[in-house]
């Protein structure tokens, strides 16, 4: 008996046992599903868990060979489900990736200003400076999770 509870508190002491996996952050992107073929517009649908007080969730699309990151949705409160409409461009072809990605309110304020902003350019005929996400903005963000879908020009 007495081995046995040495041998508790020595693999206790020195972190053998096992962590929850289940306490990390972690997202779920349920719509699109990998390798699906979908429309240029389709609805993102997924949920969020164990996200921590004071950070929040942000869908994003990895754009152009930089792999700039543009953000597809405003914040989302973590812990939830989901669901963004999300548009693609005509020119928009193949392979296009959904990121689900972690970050404080406060990076994501900043993030869902520029979002505004760029597509009030956008739509008002891209007339005046584009607007710029600030460098490295993103930086201290994680990834959760991704899905890699295809157009469907049909």
């Amino acid at each position: 008996m007495k081995t046995a509870v040495f041998f508790l508190i020595l693999t206790v002491a020195t972190g053998l046992v096992p962590v929850q996996g289940g306490d990390e952050p972690s997202a779920r992107i349920r719509t699109p599903r990998a390798d699906a073929k979908m429309d240029y517009d389709f609805t993102a649908k997924g949920r969020s868990s164990n996200i921590p007080d004071g950070q929040v969730v942000m869908l994003f699309r990895p754009v152009g060979e930089s792999g700039f990151l543009f953000p597809l949705s405003e914040e989302l409160k973590g812990n939830r489900s989901f669901s963004e409409k999300i548009y693609h461009e005509g020119t928009d072809q193949g392979q296009q990736v959904i990121q689900v990605r972690l970050m404080s309110v406060e990076v994501a304020r900043k993030v869902a200003k520029y979002r505004r902003e760029f597509l009030k350019w956008y739509t008002g005929g891209k007339k005046g400076p584009q607007p710029s996400l600030a460098p490295g903005l993103l930086e201290g963000t994680k990834r959760l999770t991704e899905v890699v879908y295809e157009l469907d020009a049909g």
